[in-house]
C-alpha cells in the first residue's frame, strides 16, 4: 500500500469526512455549506476538508471570497 492510499484510508476513517464526500455527491458547495450541515465548529470542518483534500477526494476553488468544494 502506497502512502498515498494510506492517506486516502485516514480520511475515509471519520464518519463526518464520509458525509462532507456524500454531501459532495451532489454538487459543488462553498465551505459555508458544507459547515452548516454538521453540529461541530466551522474550524473543525475546515480540518476535515483540508484532510480530504490532502487525500485527492475534493478540490477547492476561489470564487471572490468564497471557497467551493467539489
Amino acid at each position: 500500500m502506497s502512502d498515498d492510499d494510506a492517506g486516502v484510508f485516514r480520511a475515509l476513517a471519520d464518519p463526518t469526512r464520509r458525509q462532507i464526500l456524500q454531501d459532495l455527491r451532489a454538487g459543488e458547495l462553498a465551505a459555508g455549506e458544507i459547515a452548516g450541515r454538521f453540529p461541530i465548529s466551522a474550524p473543525s470542518v475546515s480540518r476535515h476538508l483540508s484532510v480530504l483534500k490532502a487525500a485527492g477526494l475534493v478540490t477547492e476553488r476561489r470564487m471572490a471570497n468564497r471557497i467551493i468544494y467539489a
